[in-house]
């Protein structure tokens, strides 16, 4: 599950995930690690050889489930893993750039509680499901102004470069929030929303109540069939 945040200013997102092959050495031994495979999934998966063999098959272990998978050595590449064990904060980063890539330093960031990566100026959240206190007014004050790629990836970071866009052109700006059922759209929509209106500088409260007040109608159209 994962949901796309940017500014309007970007052309319609869209999330490529490309797929390199890159030619690396082989035989693999049980000690290479760590390796990359295809176990029949739509992207690479991460792993170690855990049994080699002279059929010219291998036993691998996937890094993601901890299954082991037996496959062709020839569809088993060694990589140089030299990215973080916690992750990249932006993924244009990575070392390795491919699907598989992606979703594994989504997941060592997910285990390490940081639920939000950039991609560049998109914003990829995955949904933690519990209540993490990472959106109080120390959080908004400390994004207000600064631009994407400053300060560690948040959704109010989103907020303020649409905000701060806004401001230099004059133009209507617009946030892309897509996902999933259950991803985190509705509650995406509402933190984006809430750091607007804490950052509001009119003088009455009608701007702030105007911006809050928006909500039901915006997730009734996310809601329409």
């Amino acid at each position: 599950t994962h949901e796309l945040s940017s500014r309007s200013s970007v052309p319609p997102i869209v999330f490529v995930c490309p797929y390199f092959r890159f030619g690396l050495p082989n035989p693999l031994s049980p000690q290479s690690k760590p390796v990359r495979f295809h176990i029949g999934r739509e992207y690479l998966v991460y792993g170690i050889v855990a049994k080699s063999s002279k059929s010219g098959s291998v036993v691998v272990r996937a890094e993601d489930d901890g299954k082991e998978y037996t496959v062709d050595i020839g569809a088993v590449k060694p990589v140089s893993d030299m990215d973080p064990s916690q992750g990249v904060e932006d993924m244009i980063q990575l070392s390795d750039l491919h699907q598989g890539s992606l979703l594994r330093n989504i997941r060592r960031r997910y285990e390490a509680k940081q639920i939000y990566t950039y991609t560049g100026s998109i914003l990829v959240a995955a949904n933690p499901y519990t209540q993490l206190g990472i959106y109080a007014k120390e959080m908004v004050r400390k994004y207000e102004g600064q631009l994407i790629g400053k300060l560690p990836p948040h959704i109010f970071a989103i907020g303020s470069a649409a905000y701060a866009n806004m401001l230099k052109t004059r133009n209507d700006e617009c946030v892309v929030i897509s996902g999933e059922s259950g991803a985190g759209k509705t509650e995406s929509t509402k933190l984006i929303m809430q750091y607007l209106a804490a950052i509001n500088r009119a003088p009455s409260n009608l701007t702030t109540e105007q911006i809050l007040e928006a909500n039901p109608l915006l997730e009734s159209f996310g809601n329409a069939k």
